[in-house]
């Protein structure tokens, strides 16, 4: 279920080649029955169309996942002190860092390179659950109807 502030899928791509436009209409484009003409018709169309829909279900799911963690951070209170956790390590690990700079020049980038990989694959298993999610959803409805039947 969305709130108020549900997150809205934001086309990434132009779809201007798929509108039947006046350009269209002049060059005496094919129209298909019911006035409609059919965009991208054969396989390169096709595999633009499935790009250009996978692109567009790429934004969205990353759209809604960042949603949902924001939310995640206002209303879970677990997942908020572990947030502030980890960034209180890292704050710490931070500080550290200049001071042993001198002994060991490479800390600094170690400690760069793991909060850089750490925000990427906390982002990855977010992104990875939510679209499980999505696969699972279909199957739970289904039992869950089998049983109400």
């Amino acid at each position: 279920m969305f709130d108020k502030q549900r997150t809205r899928l934001l086309p990434t791509v132009s779809t201007a080649s798929c509108r039947d436009t006046a350009a269209g209409r002049a060059s005496g484009a094919r129209r298909r029955p019911g006035g409609h003409r059919r965009p991208g018709a054969g396989p390169e169309g096709r595999v633009m169309l499935k790009r250009l829909l996978s692109q567009a279900f790429d934004q969205y799911v990353f759209t809604r996942v960042d949603h949902i963690l924001n939310q995640a951070g206002i209303n879970d209170a677990g997942y908020r002190k572990t947030s502030r956790e980890v960034s209180a390590a890292l704050d710490r690990l931070l500080v550290v860092a200049p001071v042993l700079k001198a002994q060991q020049p490479e800390l600094t980038g170690l400690v760069m390179d793991f909060e850089a990989w750490a925000a990427v694959e906390s982002g990855q298993a977010a992104e990875i659950a939510y679209r499980q999610g999505l696969r699972d959803s279909s199957h739970v409805r289904r039992e869950f109807m089998t049983c109400l039947i």
